[in-house]
């Protein structure tokens, strides 16, 4: 039986028993966008706090730097999917939520079984990826983007500490790694690319249970052209979009957001990390909080030419 875990004002995290071990995953629930920092901004266009002018060489070097590496993962997300992308995949939801509540879609139990046998004969981590990528294959979950290519990798709830070396697959971006340098960060931890195919977007999701947290990002796509990222609001059913001549921008990722398809292959860089004071300062992240309850105090910015339904 699925055991749900209460901490304070935050989203609930679901305990999912599979063999000797446990997993976790969150239910769809609906918050609304709640916004970065005390100024609540749904997705800031960071262009003004970076330097682009290297963006085209800089685009070169993505683009084959991916035509180079072959250490490709297949993406992951956890925690329940908007009814209305699941209305899309015919009802599927993320691994984890179809996961829960297994019995639903493997009335058999074949699948269970050999869920249950890679956690026999793996170590938690190793299993935890064979199972997500099994779900996907074998019982149709929804695939939040296509495949990601880590410079530095890091587990997913570290991933803003700076815990290991760069990835051999990060010798072929040695421009960016500069680059990177530059940037307003105190610390960079996981960085990666987000890939989509043409005509396939990123499924809207939340990274993570809605609770406060210090998670910082930028993203950075260096070709010219708009990048149709967005904040989805549960409660109203609008997306609020970037700015369409941004290149870079931030956001609390415990809202919902995504990407809408596009007709050519597009990348999206991010950059996980711990932002400089400075930087906290300016996007009004008090203690370095991009979320906290006590930000509900202050109002909700006015979104007209960027927000649609």
């Amino acid at each position: 039986m699925t055991q749900i875990k209460i901490v304070s004002k935050n989203q609930r995290h679901s305990i999912i028993p599979i063999g000797n071990t446990e997993l976790f995953s969150f239910p769809y629930e609906e918050h609304g966008t709640k916004g970065a920092g005390k100024f609540r901004q749904p997705i800031i266009n960071m262009d003004q706090y970076i330097d682009h002018s290297m963006d085209d060489e800089l685009h070169i070097e993505c683009c084959l730097g991916l035509a180079r590496a072959e250490n490709y993962q297949v993406s992951m997300a956890y925690g329940g999917l908007p009814p209305e992308e699941r209305e899309k995949f015919n009802g599927k939801d993320s691994w984890s939520e179809m996961l829960r509540e297994l019995k639903k879609h493997d009335p058999t139990g074949v699948h269970r079984q050999v869920i249950e046998n890679i956690f026999a004969t793996e170590d938690k981590d190793t299993a935890t990826g064979i199972v997500y990528r099994y779900m996907y294959f074998a019982v149709g979950a929804v695939i939040p983007w296509f495949y990601g290519l880590l410079l530095k990798r890091n587990r997913f709830r570290d991933k803003t500490a700076s815990l290991h070396d760069w990835e051999p697959s990060a010798r072929h971006f040695p421009k960016l790694l500069e680059y990177i340098k530059t940037l307003p960060f105190k610390d960079v931890g996981r960085v990666l690319f987000f890939a989509t195919y043409p005509n396939g977007g990123v499924v809207t999701h939340r990274d993570s249970v809605l609770a406060e947290h210090k998670d910082h990002n930028i993203n950075l796509f260096f070709s010219s052209g708009q990048r149709p990222s967005y904040i989805w609001d549960e409660i109203e059913k609008t997306k609020t979009y970037l700015d369409p001549a941004a290149r870079s921008y931030f956001f609390n990722n415990r809202d919902y957001h995504g990407v809408d398809p596009e007709p050519v292959f597009r990348y999206t860089l991010r950059i996980d990390g711990t932002f400089t004071d400075e930087l906290c300062e300016q996007l009004g992240l008090e203690d370095g909080y991009t979320w906290k309850w006590d930000y509900e105090k202050y109002p909700k910015p006015v979104q007209i030419s960027n927000t649609s339904e």
